[in-house]
């Protein structure tokens, strides 16, 4: 896969790949906070109050974790684009999907903005920093729904 060739387009990646690492990355807050911390940040956002449970903590830590790794993976393919194309090139559908299921989960549980302030931003950060990835490798004619002439 080619990267977009033109300074605009590939900092146009860039800028996509800067906010994918700070909107996931942030998860590594909750993976080192106490359980007090993250109750009261989940209280901020419309959770209500949270009791400790060890197997909720549990799956909070795996979770931010592994949200924090993706953050990470960007801020790598940010810094070193041409080393991690390969990566670049799944990022964008990758936030694409996180958008469409947040936005489902969201629906089902009848999620409102007084209810859950924080659902309508996180859903928007998915499309358009997926927009910022994808639409310069489309530019490209590289995005991962082209085929390139020798895969036909």
């Amino acid at each position: 896969m080619t990267l977009p060739d033109t300074r605009f387009w590939l900092n146009l990646l860039r800028l996509g790949l800067l906010a994918s690492a700070a909107g996931w990355g942030i998860s590594f807050s909750f993976t080192f906070a106490s359980w007090e911390a993250v109750a009261a940040q989940f209280r901020l956002m419309g959770a209500g109050s949270i009791e400790y449970r060890p197997l909720l903590d549990y799956w909070l830590r795996m979770a931010s974790a592994a949200f924090g790794c993706i953050g990470i993976a960007s801020l790598l393919a940010c810094l070193r684009h041409i080393a991690f194309r390969n990566l670049i090139r799944l990022l964008g559908p990758f936030h694409y999907v996180m958008g469409i299921s947040l936005a489902v989960a969201a629906y089902r549980n009848h999620l409102t903005m007084a209810l859950h302030p924080t659902f309508g931003p996180d859903i928007v950060f998915c499309f358009f920093t997926g927009t910022l990835i994808q639409l310069p490798l489309w530019k490209a004619g590289k995005g991962i729904f082209q085929t390139s002439p020798e895969r036909g």
